[in-house]
């Protein structure tokens, strides 16, 4: 082989490698110009899920502002109705104890977001037992507290006596401001041994998802009580009658309830469209109803009864294509006091964002 043909080989192979990178290159340019496209369409689609969520929010807050009456709210307020489909005229006939005057007013503005996979709603926070009423100061507070809270976990199956009695010296733990430790209890010292160590909050809780870190809570058992549960800045939270389950309302007795039916029967009367709900004075005889007992009795824990509501949580979910984005965002609705000059405010309390939402269950 002479030296001409010898260059020639060595050209022919330079240049098959030139073209073998450069192909290469041109592949790993277009994969990262794809990789960009889809990078800046989710952040779109993100970014458009989290405007609708925060009109929606913004159209919620409206609602909730707009309400004139807030010595008492129940489910047949705009703020009840918010994400529902109207109500036709044949319902709202049955019987209530008193009809509200605005059943025969305009029913709510719909918005057209311009797209259909659009779902949101309003929840009354105060419908559920408040967990940092668990951290008042006074222990007889707490010693009340105590009993609503067990009564709740025995209401919802939640473990045994012990189990129950073993959560609550975990929770008493977690959101008192000293680190020593109540019976069944668990502290910073606790925690510190764990693969992940870390220390008790000693503070009130701030989100139902901190829960995963008192000892006991499970995902099972954090998903069984979140209905039932709030976590709002105070600790002295009343529950609103007129949208609490029954299964809070029951958790109320001094003693536990066995039996729910006179419980589920007597609030069973505030699915009719057109109820008015509880007034503050019929507070004394729907514990008289429910548990039998006097209205000075002392079968049913006092003072925690209301029929208005002040935490709200606005609830949203938005599917774009494949994309879907939820928001859950706590509201203070102010409520008027006899000396005030003008409309108290709604403000914004927390909002957290989740991507891997299911829909909002009614």
């Amino acid at each position: 082989m002479d030296k001409l043909t010898q260059q020639s080989g060595l050209a022919i192979i330079t240049v098959l490698l030139i073209v073998s990178l450069m192909v290469t290159l041109l592949g790993f340019m277009i994969e990262q110009q794809h990789l960009l496209v889809r990078r800046i369409a989710n952040q779109n689609v993100s970014e458009q899920g989290h405007q609708y969520g925060l009109g929606v929010e913004a159209w919620a807050e409206r609602v909730l502002f707009d309400d004139a009456d807030r010595v008492i709210d129940y489910r047949g307020e705009d703020w009840g109705a918010f994400g529902e489909p109207p109500v036709s005229e044949e319902e709202g006939d049955s019987f209530s104890l008193e009809l509200s005057s605005q059943q025969d007013e305009e029913p709510l503005p719909v918005i057209d977001f311009g797209i259909d996979g659009l779902e949101y709603r309003i929840e009354d926070l105060q419908g559920r037992f408040n967990l940092n009423n668990l951290s008042n100061p006074d222990p007889t507070v707490t010693r009340l507290q105590k009993n609503i809270f067990i009564n709740l976990l025995e209401q919802l199956e939640v473990g045994d006596f012990d189990t129950r009695e073993q959560l609550f010296g975990a929770l008493l733990d977690w959101l008192d401001e000293n680190d020593l430790a109540n019976a069944n209890g668990f502290e910073s010292d606790s925690y510190r041994v764990k693969s992940t160590p870390y220390n008790a909050a000693d503070q009130k809780l701030t989100t139902l998802g901190e829960l995963k870190f008192v000892e006991g809570f499970t995902e099972d058992i954090i998903n069984t009580i979140s209905p039932y549960v709030a976590v709002l800045p105070v600790d002295s939270a009343r529950i609103n009658i007129n949208t609490t389950s029954p299964e809070v309302m029951a958790s109320l007795s001094k003693a536990p309830v066995v039996d729910t039916s006179s419980v589920v029967a007597f609030l069973a009367q505030r699915e009719d469209q057109a109820f008015l709900g509880f007034q503050p004075g019929q507070i004394n005889l729907a514990e008289t109803a429910i548990l039998g007992t006097s209205p000075t009795g002392g079968g049913f824990t006092q003072n925690m009864l209301q029929t208005n509501s002040q935490f709200f949580l606005i609830r949203t979910r938005v599917a774009l294509g494949d994309y879907r984005y939820c928001t859950e965002t706590t509201v203070l609705r102010e409520n008027a006091t006899p000396d005030s000059s003008a409309t108290p405010r709604v403000s914004v309390l927390s909002r957290q964002h989740n991507t891997n939402c299911n829909e909002i269950i009614r």
